[in-house]
């Protein structure tokens, strides 16, 4: 995380690298004025999501106002090997910057609501990943 004007934070690997690792990797970016919030900062910014192709996250990328606050959700992500379609089940308060990190992962699960679908849905909404399928999380006991 660096303290500037922009912020930028980071969590993961670059797209480079996860290509230099022989990843299968898609990747999404969504500008933050894609969202309310975003557009009253009028501040630019960005969210990008770098992703095994139907597979896990490999790294977040946020460049804007106030992402020093929304990368911990990221560390999140990235540190137990979720799925976009894992991040696409939950919400991602409206009006706020978060939005933009939600659709991201909204529109690699094929679910997107701003943006052009980049890839086919990995599997059906409100689908849960195949690594955690069969486990019960605190809301599924």
């Amino acid at each position: 995380m660096t303290y500037s004007a922009p912020q930028t934070a980071a969590v993961g690997l670059t797209e480079a690298q996860a290509r230099e690792a022989a990843y299968n990797v898609v990747v999404n970016t969504m500008p933050l004025t894609a969202v309310a919030k975003g557009m009253v900062h009028g501040r630019g910014g960005t969210v990008k999501v770098v992703a095994e192709r139907d597979g896990r996250v490999l790294g977040v990328h946020l460049v804007g106002p106030h992402v020093s606050e929304m990368i911990a959700e990221s560390q999140l992500i990235v540190g137990w090997d979720a799925e976009p379609s894992d991040v696409a089940r939950h919400i991602h308060a409206h009006p706020t910057l978060s939005e933009a990190v939600g659709e991201a992962f909204l529109s690699l699960a094929g679910r997107g609501l701003h943006q052009r679908q980049r890839q086919a849905p990995a599997q059906p909404w409100p689908g849960v990943s195949p690594r955690l399928r069969g486990t019960a999380g605190p809301l599924q006991q």
